[in-house]
């Protein structure tokens, strides 16, 4: 565990996102394309080539879904603002494809995971609202946005963020006889895009995904 503060920048959070699967589901032809050179890219390298095996975009779907156990339900996008509440970091808003209010809470940051998703640090959000007391969402984990959101104005890729959520911890952490804490799932990376942009600005984050020119 680590200090709750560390480095968190809501600046980086604050706005629309909208989740990686509309990437995947897309019929757009320019990002069809790109997923089909990404297919190809990875197939022609036999280190990589299983996870092509049955599409690429078959793989990124099994990897970046946004549903879980506890909540069936495709989160189509989030509204990040500043909290209600003195004692919380950041408040969240959670919307299925339907633009429907899934749930809306407040969340602190209880503690960071020095090497969660992707190895990263991770921070570990808890909302205290007694209304997401059997809420799926009451616990999230979430790497810092990367770029930066700003980066996007700068010419950079449109920001986006890997997550978890669950009604308890223990379901997505566990503990070690060292007290380290290690993922349960380390293979889901549901994930979040900066709602902005261009269809050409999501076809880069597929191209770097990929590490295509």
């Amino acid at each position: 565990m680590s200090n709750a503060s560390i480095d968190f920048n809501l600046t980086d959070w604050l706005g629309d996102w909208e989740s990686f699967e509309h990437y995947i589901d897309a019929q757009d032809e320019a990002l069809r394309k790109t997923w089909d050179e990404a297919e190809q890219a990875v197939l022609s390298n036999p280190k990589m080539a299983p996870m092509a095996a049955h599409g690429i975009r078959k793989f990124w779907a099994m990897a970046c879904s946004t549903t879980s156990p506890e909540n069936i339900i495709h989160i189509g996008y989030w509204t990040v603002g500043e909290p209600d509440s003195t004692d919380a970091d950041v408040r969240i808003t959670w919307y299925p494809e339907d633009n429907t209010n899934l749930d809306a809470y407040d969340y602190r940051i209880d503690h960071v995971i020095e090497h969660g998703l992707e190895g990263s640090p991770t921070y570990v959000f808890r909302t205290d609202d007694p209304h997401a007391e059997d809420s799926p969402f009451r616990w999230l984990i979430a790497i810092a946005p990367l770029p930066s959101r700003a980066a996007f104005a700068e010419g950079g890729l449109l920001s986006h963020l890997h997550f978890q959520y669950a009604n308890d911890l223990h379901t997505l952490v566990a503990v070690d006889d060292s007290g380290a804490e290690t993922l349960r799932n380390p293979r889901w990376y549901a994930t979040m895009c900066a709602d902005e942009g261009t269809v050409e600005d999501r076809c880069r984050i597929i191209r770097a995904l990929h590490h295509l020119d």
